[in-house]
């Protein structure tokens, strides 16, 4: 009987239960979709680290021997070490596409993931490995041969296998703005098959440890290799690893957030509907007491209702959230980074987020009304006392006799009715923050395109140099064309000189020459010049290391021992580079040999690299840009889930507040219409009240939009420094919007008011 009870009031009341159903669905669904993708990722990480036996610790040095490896080997903390040396050349047929070179004696740590072929073997002098992406993109088969050149040297050996390496689950080439796996590729091979072995010393010593803290070793490492090395790193620093660490975290962060605020708003749902349903049944709880039903058995039947909605709700979500949204999601990352066996997963959180909303839903439906449930039969069966009137809150403004007929009615209601009035204004300003945030990433898109191509890079066409270019075809190309060499490369920036790994950062050098084709902005995106003597330092990277200008840093390259100071000039700020940045007579003046990587100018050089053997690629502005517009393709997707739920989210919460609204005072609304109010008069007090609610939303939700956005775009690690920007017409935009969508709302409540009669009005009052 109860259940038959149930289900028929929850067809009577299909809006409100329905939102309920669409705010569990889509705070279960979402969860679903960022963790599945995330749960199938880390499934497939750790099996394929796993299997390659990642190594957890980085040595880089200018020449490590044997005798280094074996004190590493002996160390009570290190499980397996090897010696590898690490190249960077081009291939040969292959548009000189950026070839990443391991030389091994042995495979112990960082095994290659054997995709197809046979197994990497250190002895096979006449084969190489081949990262598969690369050779699928070029239709390169096993038994192919495969020419790379290195610093003059060619090397030609038959592909015994295509391979993937976790130390490039991302990987991207240094002349490109955006992942494209025609231009990078990574190598492994026999140390013993590379022809001028004399000339290539070990520059990696890679181990494995049961430590946690993979950086507190270093004293001992140091030691063991008397200080003889440049840089020590944990797989937080690996540039392959980290980017789609970042990426997971941030889809992590996103799964939380967005079922927490949808599940907030579920509740205020479940509050507001299921008060009014146990008001409007008091006689019925009375007679069931009455008839001898005992009170937790009506208890659960109240609870049930919500109890069956968000129950459905849930479910459907996870199966939607992991199944449909969550496979697009790694169907579309997949396509960035390379882990094998990266498809949709789940795990015991699924289930306890799920259960979380539907207990959650289930204790607020209880909450909010055991008062009444409390109530003894005999007072039940009779009709609810009406409240003490009294003044409201508003009615002590001075100025309220001015008020008319609307607003002082609309005013006394949201003081009675102060839980559906809040939820109004918190769901239409959550409605505006996600609104905001949407329409603000177009903003920010074409804020950072202008930031880009108007101010940091000034030139029409660059041209990327292979590593084996001389400071000779530097300067022909110099003679030919007017424009400006950068130099790019790693360094590690600290505080102080020799600083500890975990007091120092790892990031990028530019070496420009100041003839402003390479640009430098300000926190502000003001462009600056660099004075002499001094260097410009990423925001984000200052920040991270506690450094403002004016401050001295210290430094060094990557692979060497020596540090070198520089005084801090600029705090700058890029999108897409994290980097300290020189003058190139500043960079020489340390004795370090400039070697350009880029150049950069305004004549027209497409097709030179047929010319220069030492250029590698060269490219328009317009590649430069496409390149650029396909990099925020997945910004694109985060615009559209933003005005998906920016639009959902204020229709259910301002129909829920009317529909209750609609609810509570059908009878004055009928007693109105008797005294000779017509429809539309009726209406516009329900519009009016919407439209109040969602006008005090609107401005309180505001504020947040920016900094949602900015928050977003800074929880995808510090890699990238996107400064979110929102326009006045973007606050407009959206705040024009929400309020269409309240207007939009009471229209659907035309229909009811305009079928209130008197009969409406005569059992109101039984």
């Amino acid at each position: 009987m109860l259940t038959k009870k149930m289900f028929r009031e929850i067809k009577s009341n299909f809006g409100q239960f329905f939102s309920l159903f669409l705010l569990s669905f889509l705070a279960v669904a979402l969860f679903a979709t960022f963790k599945a993708s995330n749960a199938g990722a880390y499934k497939a990480i750790e099996k394929f680290h796993k299997e390659c036996n990642l190594a957890d610790g980085w040595l880089y040095g200018e020449g490590f021997t044997t005798e280094n490896l074996e004190n590493i080997r002996n160390l009570e903390d290190i499980n397996e070490a090897q010696l590898r040396t690490h190249l960077t050349g081009n291939s040969v047929e292959q548009g000189n596409a950026q070839i990443e070179i391991y030389l091994q004696e042995e495979s112990v740590v960082n095994k290659p993931y054997i995709v197809k072929g046979k197994e990497f073997d250190v002895s096979d002098t006449d084969s190489l490995w081949l990262s598969e992406k690369f050779a699928e993109e070029w239709d390169l088969e096993i038994g192919d041969a495969f020419a790379y050149e290195y610093n003059g040297v060619v090397v030609n050996k038959k592909i015994a296998g295509l391979i993937a390496s976790p130390e490039y689950e991302y990987m991207c080439a240094d002349e490109d703005l955006d992942v494209d796996f025609k231009n990078i590729a990574y190598v492994y091979m026999a140390y013993s098959g590379f022809p001028v072995r004399e000339l290539m010393p070990y520059t990696e010593l890679i181990f494995t440890t049961d430590v946690k803290n993979v950086l507190s070793l270093e004293d001992k490492l140091s030691d063991a290799l008397d200080e003889n090395y440049a840089v020590f790193i944990d797989q937080s620093s690996v540039y392959g690893l980290k980017i789609l660490r970042d990426e997971l975290n941030q889809h992590e962060q996103f799964s939380y957030i967005f079922t927490i605020v949808f599940l907030a708003i579920a509740l205020l749902v479940i509050m507001t509907t299921m008060n009014r349903m146990v008001a409007a049944q008091r006689t019925q709880i009375g007679t069931m007491n009455a008839m001898g039903m005992k009170r937790r058995k009506i208890k659960l039947h109240y609870m049930g209702y919500s109890f069956v909605v968000s129950l459905i709700g849930a479910i459907l979500g996870l199966i939607f959230g992991t199944f449909c949204l969550g496979k697009y999601l790694v169907d579309v990352f997949s396509g960035f980074y390379i882990v094998p066996g990266w498809k949709t997963g789940y795990n015991i959180s699924f289930i306890i987020v799920a259960f979380i909303v539907v207990l959650v839903c289930t204790l607020t439906s209880y909450l909010s009304c055991r008062k009444l449930l409390k109530v003894n039969p005999s007072e039940c069966l009779r009709p609810a006392p009406p409240k003490a009137g009294k003044r409201c809150i508003f009615e002590k403004l001075p100025f309220w006799n001015q008020l008319g007929f609307y607003s002082q009615y609309n005013l006394r209601d949201i003081s009675r009715a102060k839980l559906r009035a809040f939820m109004g204004v918190f769901g239409t300003a959550c409605g505006m923050m996600l609104m905001i945030s949407g329409f603000a990433c177009n903003t920010t898109l074409d804020n950072m395109y202008e930031w880009t191509f108007e101010r940091l890079q000034n030139y029409k066409y660059d041209m990327q140099f292979s590593d084996s270019i001389t400071t000779e075809q530097a300067g022909e190309i110099a003679e030919i064309y007017e424009g400006e060499f950068v130099m790019m490369g790693s360094v590690e920036i600290a505080k102080k000189e020799h600083a500890l790994s975990n007091q120092k950062k790892t990031t990028s050098i530019v070496v420009m020459e100041g003839k402003g084709y390479y640009g430098i902005t300000n926190v502000k995106q003001e462009v600056v010049s660099l004075k002499p003597e001094t260097i410009a330092i990423s925001s984000k990277l200052a920040k991270s290391l506690g450094i403002k200008v004016g401050d001295t840093i210290y430094w060094h390259i990557y692979d060497k021992n020596e540090w070198y100071s520089a005084k801090v000039g600029v705090i700058s700020r890029n999108p897409t580079v994290s980097a300290i940045t020189m003058l190139r007579e500043d960079f020489e003046k340390t004795g370090n040999k400039y070697k350009p990587t880029a150049f950069y100018t305004d004549e027209d050089i497409v097709g030179y690299e047929k010319e220069n053997e030492a250029v590698s690629a060269t490219h328009s502005s317009k590649e430069i840009k496409e390149a650029y517009e396909t990099n925020m393709e997945v910004m694109n997707l985060m615009v559209i889930i933003f005005m998906i739920f920016a639009t959902v989210m204020p229709v259910v919460v301002l129909y829920n507040c009317g529909n209750l609204s609609f609810n509570e005072r059908v009878k004055e609304f009928a007693t109105l219409k008797v005294m000779g109010f017509r429809s539309g008069k009726i209406r516009k007090l329900l519009s009016l009240q919407n439209l109040w609610l969602s006008l005090i939303g609107v401005l309180i939700g505001a504020p947040f939009g920016k900094i949602l956005l900015q928050y977003m775009f800074d929880s995808n690690g510090d890699s990238y420094d996107y400064m979110a920007v929102v326009s006045v017409a973007d606050y407009l935009i959206s705040g024009a919007l929400v309020l269409a969508v309240s207007v939009l709302v009471s229209f659907m409540f035309s229909k009811r008011i305009k079928n209130l009669d008197m009969v409406e009005v005569l059992k109101g009052m039984e």
